[in-house]
C-alpha cells in the first residue's frame, strides 16, 4: 500500500478539502473511506493449535492380552492331581515291607511267674521283682536285653534276664508277670513267641517288629 494510505487523519482531511474544491466529492467520500479502512489495525493473527500425538514408537508398555491374576497362575508350579498321589496308606504299608525284618535268636513257648516268686533271690543275687521287666533264661547271660514278640498278636516287650529257667519242659524263657502283662499272656499262662537279642545299649525291639506289629 502506498505511503499516502497509512498518512493520519490531518493529512486525509487536506486531500479531502483538496478534492472538495475540484468539485470531485462523490469520488472522494469513496476515497476517504477506503482510507480510513486501509489504515485500521490489522486484528492479531490466529496461531493454528499445535496437538501433539503420541508416536508411533512410544515407550509405553504394550498389552500382553493377560490379566494380572492370570500371569500369577501361569508362574505358579502346576497342582498334582489326585490320581497321582496314590494311596497314602498303601505308600505308608510299602515302606514297612521294606525294612528288613530281624533274625529270629529263638522261639517256642513262654511262661511267666509272679506272686510266688516275689521278693526271693534270683541266680544273678537281685530280688525278683514281679512288677519289673525281667526275664529268667537258660543260657543268655545276666543283663542281656531281649525282645520278647507274641506270635499272635504281634504285641512286644524288652526284658533284662536276671535268672535262670524255666525249669519245665518246652518251655524257652519265664517272664516277670510285668512282662507278660505287656505282650497279652497272663490268662493264658503260655504263649508261643520269638526272641530276638538285643546289641549293646539297644533299649527297644527293633523298629521293623514294631512296624509290622502296626
Amino acid at each position: 500500500m502506498s505511503a499516502l494510505a497509512c498518512q493520519p487523519a490531518a493529512t486525509a482531511n487536506v486531500y479531502l478539502k483538496f478534492s472538495l474544491r475540484r468539485s470531485a466529492w462523490p469520488a472522494a467520500s469513496v476515497l476517504l473511506a477506503a482510507l480510513l479502512s486501509a489504515c485500521a489495525p490489522l486484528p492479531p493473527a490466529t496461531e493454528a493449535a499445535v496437538v501433539s500425538t503420541p508416536s508411533a514408537t512410544s515407550t509405553a508398555p504394550r498389552a500382553s492380552g493377560r490379566t494380572g491374576s492370570e500371569a500369577l497362575a501361569r508362574m505358579a508350579p502346576p497342582a498334582l492331581r489326585p490320581d497321582r498321589l496314590g494311596d497314602p496308606a498303601k505308600a505308608v504299608q510299602q515302606s514297612l515291607y521294606d525294612l528288613e525284618l530281624p533274625e529270629v535268636d529263638q522261639q517256642g513257648i513262654a511262661s511267666w511267674y509272679g506272686p510266688g516268686f516275689h521278693g526271693r533271690k534270683t541266680a544273678n543275687g537281685e530280688r525278683f521283682n514281679q512288677y519289673e521287666l525281667t526275664a529268667a533264661h537258660p543260657t543268655y547271660e545276666f543283663g542281656t536285653q531281649l525282645c520278647v514278640r507274641s506270635k499272635s498278636t504281634g504285641q512286644a516287650v524288652v526284658v533284662r534276664v536276671n535268672d535262670r529257667g524255666p525249669f519245665a519242659k518246652n518251655r524257652v524263657i519265664d517272664l516277670s508277670k510285668a512282662a507278660a502283662e505287656e505282650i497279652g499272656m497272663l490268662g493264658k499262662g503260655v504263649k508261643t513267641v520269638e526272641i530276638y537279642k538285643l546289641d549293646d545299649g539297644q533299649d527297644s525291639c527293633p523298629e521293623a517288629l514294631l512296624a509290622a506289629n502296626n
